[in-house]
């Protein structure tokens, strides 16, 4: 998961160019003109989960897994501005020394950089990257339902290696959106060899042993482990894929699950950045003058989830009614303390194709007397719903408040069901109504709406079923027309604002605390901080 949300891997964006032999990171800026701090002390509100690329993680999780792994292509990021590293929209080489198609686009061919190595010294060879992408598209863990987007219908089959160096991906048809997949950590290279010695005949894949071990072939190797509490990444001294001379020598990824405990080591400098605070802690970092906030960007949707099977709320109607009854304004201004952008449908901007180009359009603008219109065409004057909330997500409860007293105003009694992790987590699907966030790596629009809002697919919790938009959603993602592409996706987009199978409250910021001489936070599509890009002044 990232960001608090539902998260499923990656997705992508459009623009990806494939350049043979070139550097896949950009350069950052110093802190102040002085060197690079030893040792940068980074603070998550989880802990580091597992270790497994192909495994759901905390965001601590992630941010580890995508540091000490590489992948065939990285995202290139532009030069630092005010201390951010910005996505180019490009990905190129980074453990390949090129990619290139064949004339038909149908074969993508790797060439392996000379004298990779993983973090024990081992070379890095194509039967590992074969053995890694297959691994990835088993039955091991979540990526496989990715395997679709890269169009390779048999990994066996489709993913070769030529020569200790050379592999092939062999794919159904071209797809623009295949090279950004294969950016994204979820597409690490592991070690063949060190997992299948670890693996047994109820574990063939290795999990057990991926989850708390790693076969490094990113910048970084974990040094130490304090479960629950910290892992002590070191520079990887074999790597040799990109230059990371610069790069802080340790990072040291603390749990800190307090939000003001971890504002108050900030304050101290017991740790250099926080990332992913909450919109308050980010409002007292603003008035500290020793601290930094990086405001990112992204479309991470918050939205109430209504369950279509429910008899309550079967009726476009009232899901209309509910949806123009929502307290967009204050959630935006009271609880997220304007860190936030409006959310026009279920692809809110600044995703691809999205219908509000400007980020400030509403699907549905607070109306109560069109509300009370609706309801009672739809023959329900007196609705009395649960709305379900995971307990540990501060923001959405203190949304759920709101949400409860706006639609009172409406005619409508609202229950508030705050559930643990675990019990959440066991009923998506089930719930009359649910606040939830989600965040799709790359932002695309169809990857979004094919995961969160076709027919039967296993993420589209609110049971949400159209079959115009089903149609819309595969064809888009068969073609290759880019123009036919976004009339698709739009179309779609619309149908599904129409029908309102959520109410589409806001895009959350993602917030960084950081002290002043931190730079080099990487703006990326998988919301996860390059670590080998970090610039911390002492």
């Amino acid at each position: 998961m990232k960001n608090k949300s539902r998260v499923l891997g990656a997705t992508l964006a459009a623009g990806v160019l494939l350049v043979a032999a070139a550097c896949g990171n950009g350069s950052s800026g110093g802190g102040g003109g002085g060197g690079p701090a030893d040792e940068v002390v980074v603070a998550y509100s989880q802990t580091v989960d597992s270790l497994d690329p192909h495994q759901f993680k905390s965001d601590a999780g992630y941010g580890v897994v995508g540091n000490i792994y590489g992948t065939l292509l990285q995202e290139k990021y532009d030069a630092s501005k005010d201390g951010i590293l910005d996505y180019s929209g490009q990905s190129a080489p980074y453990l390949a020394e090129s990619a290139t198609w064949n004339a038909a686009k149908t074969v993508l061919t790797f060439v392996l950089k000379d004298g990779l190595k993983f973090g024990n010294g081992d070379p890095v060879t194509s039967e590992d990257v074969v053995w890694s992408l297959q691994r990835a598209l088993s039955d091991v863990g979540y990526v496989q339902a990715i395997g679709q987007w890269l169009n390779i219908t048999d990994a066996k089959t489709q993913i070769v290696a030529t020569d200790d160096r050379t592999v092939e991906l062999r794919v159904t048809h071209y797809s623009p959106l295949i090279e950004q997949l294969l950016a994204f950590q979820i597409f690490a290279i592991l070690d063949k060899s060190a997992v299948e010695a670890a693996a047994g005949a109820d574990d063939p894949w290795g999990a057990k042993f991926l989850a708390t071990d790693a076969t490094p072939t990113g910048p970084y190797v974990v040094e130490s482990q304090i479960a629950g509490k910290s892992v002590t990444l070191k520079k990887n001294p074999d790597f040799t894929a990109a230059d990371i001379g610069d790069a802080p020598a340790r990072v040291v990824v603390q749990s800190m699950p307090d939000a003001q405990q971890a504002f108050l080591a900030l304050q101290n400098g017991a740790v250099d950045l926080v990332y992913g605070i909450t919109p308050d802690i980010a409002q007292a970092v603003q008035k500290d003058d020793k601290l930094h906030l990086y405001d990112l960007k992204y479309s991470t949707i918050a939205y109430v989830g209504f369950n279509n099977n429910d008899p309550a709320l079967k009726d476009v109607k009232v899901r209309q009614a509910l949806s123009y009854l929502m307290p967009y304004d204050a959630l935006r201004s009271d609880v997220m303390n304007g860190f936030a952008g409006a959310a026009y449908g279920a692809v809110p901007y600044p995703m691809q194709d999205s219908l509000d180009e400007t980020g400030d359009k509403v699907a549905y603008p607070t109306d109560v007397a069109k509300a009370e219109q609706l309801l009672a065409e739809a023959g329900h004057e007196n609705l009395s719903l649960t709305l379900s909330v995971p307990a540990s997500d501060t923001t959405l409860s203190e949304d759920a408040v709101f949400i409860q007293s706006a639609l009172k105003k409406g005619g409508v009694n609202v229950k508030i069901n705050k559930m643990s992790d675990a019990d959440y987590n066991a009923n998506l699907g089930k719930m009359q109504m649910y606040l939830d966030t989600w965040y799709s790596w790359g932002q695309d629009s169809v990857y979004q709406m094919f995961f969160l809002l076709t027919t039967g697919t296993f993420t589209n919790y609110t049971n949400f079923s159209n079959a115009e938009v089903d149609d819309l959603v595969k064809r888009a993602m068969a073609t290759t027309d880019t123009a036919e592409r976004h009339e698709l996706s739009q179309q779609a987009q619309q149908i599904i604002i129409d029908q309102a199978p959520w109410a589409f409250l806001y895009t959350q910021d993602y917030l960084v605390g950081a002290r002043k001489g931190v730079e080099g936070i990487t703006h990326s599509n998988d919301a996860n901080l390059r670590f080998e890009q970090l610039r911390v002044t002492k």
